[in-house]
C-alpha cells in the first residue's frame, strides 16, 4: 500500500515543502506587513486590507500542504487540496501573464509567472498520475453542512472570479483606491481555488476526503474575518471590510463547528 500511495513518495513531498514555504511566504508577509511586502516588490502598498486577504488565502494553502506533510495522509485525502493548489496557481500564472503583457515588468508578477506555472503543471502531474490506495469512508456530509459549503463556495466564487477578471470594477464597488492592481488579480486567484475546492468537497460528501481542504478554508476565512474586522473599525477597507467581516467570520465558525462535530 505504501508503494503504492504517490503521497508517500519523496517527490510529492518535496513538492508539499516548497509549497509551505512558497505560500508561507506569499502569506504571512503580505498579511502581518503588506506596506513591507509592498516596498519590497515595488508597489504602492494601498488598499491594505487587499494585501491582508491575498496573504491569509495564501497563508491557508500553506497550512495544508504542512498537514499534508506531516499529518501521514493517503492520497485519497490529499486530492482535493492539490486541486485547489491547480486552480490558484494557475490563476495566478494567468494573472501574471496579464500584468506582464500590460506592461508591469517588475519581480512579482515575473516571479509570479514562473513559479505558479510550475507550480500548475506539477499540480496537474500528479492529479493525472492518480496512484492511491481506496480509503474507508468517513463521516457523511451533513445537509446543513452541505449548504453551508455551497454558500462558502459561491462566495469565494464571486470574491475570486470578481477581482481576478475585473480589478477595476471590483475596487470601484467596493470603494477601494486600486492602484495595485496586480494584487487584486493574485487576492482572486487565491480565492478562486477554494471556490474550485467547495465544488469538488460537494462532490466528495465524504468527511474523510474534504477534512484537509476544510480546514486551509477555515484558517482563511478564520484570518479573513481579523483582518477585516480590524479594518473595519479603524474605517479602512471600503465597504470590502464589513462584506468579508460578516461573510468570512460566519463561514469560519459554521466550517469549524462541524468540523469538531465529526472529528
Amino acid at each position: 500500500m505504501f508503494e503504492r500511495d504517490q503521497s508517500k513518495l519523496s517527490v510529492f513531498r518535496l513538492l508539499l515543502l516548497l509549497q509551505v514555504l512558497a505560500a508561507g511566504f506569499f502569506g504571512l508577509v503580505p498579511l502581518l506587513v503588506p506596506q513591507t511586502f509592498a516596498f519590497l516588490f515595488g508597489y504602492g502598498g494601498h488598499d491594505e486590507i487587499v494585501y491582508r486577504l491575498a496573504g491569509a488565502s495564501s497563508t491557508g494553502y500553506a497550512v495544508a500542504a504542512l498537514v499534508a506533510l506531516v499529518g501521514g495522509f493517503t492520497w485519497a485525502e490529499l486530492r482535493i487540496p492539490v486541486a485547489a493548489t491547480l486552480t490558484f496557481n494557475a490563476a495566478a500564472a494567468f494573472a501574471a501573464a496579464v500584468t506582464v503583457q500590460s506592461g508591469d515588468r517588475g519581480v512579482l508578477p515575473v516571479f509570479i509567472l514562473v513559479a505558479a506555472s510550475l507550480f500548475a503543471v506539477l499540480s496537474a502531474y500528479w492529479l493525472i498520475r492518480n496512484v492511491g490506495p481506496a480509503v474507508p469512508a468517513g463521516a457523511a456530509v451533513e445537509g446543513v453542512f452541505a449548504i453551508v459549503v455551497v454558500l462558502a463556495t459561491l462566495s469565494a466564487a464571486v470574491f475570486g472570479l470578481f477581482p481576478w477578471l475585473a480589478p477595476d470594477r471590483f475596487t470601484t464597488l467596493f470603494q477601494l483606491n486600486g492602484s495595485d492592481t496586480f494584487i487584486f488579480r493574485l487576492a482572486g486567484a487565491a480565492t478562486l481555488g477554494y471556490a474550485v475546492g467547495g465544488v469538488l468537497e460537494l462532490r466528495a460528501a465524504d468527511y474523510r476526503r474534504i477534512r484537509v481542504q476544510n480546514l486551509a478554508a477555515m484558517v482563511f476565512n478564520a484570518l479573513a474575518a481579523v483582518v477585516s474586522i480590524l479594518a473595519a473599525a479603524a474605517g479602512q477597507g471600503g465597504l470590502l471590510a464589513p462584506v468579508v467581516a460578516v461573510a468570512a467570520t460566519f463561514f469560519a465558525l459554521t466550517l469549524a463547528w462541524f468540523s469538531f462535530r465529526v472529528s
